[in-house]
């Protein structure tokens, strides 16, 4: 097989591509996870007490 070099240290195709995606910030804001778990928990409560008055 002429023209193909040898290279000891090779990375797997799909592993670069994870790299590279977590290496760039996205746009758009920024939620801490205790916001979310607390609008959650929230959200829960509010729907366990319509349905006990109603």
């Amino acid at each position: 097989m002429k023209g193909i070099k040898e290279n000891p240290i090779q990375t797997p195709m799909s592993g670069a591509g994870i790299m590279r995606f977590f290496d760039v910030s996205g746009g758009g804001p920024k939620i801490s996870p205790m916001v979310v778990v607390g609008v959650a928990i929230a959200f829960i409560v509010i729907e366990l007490l319509l349905n006990a008055i109603a």
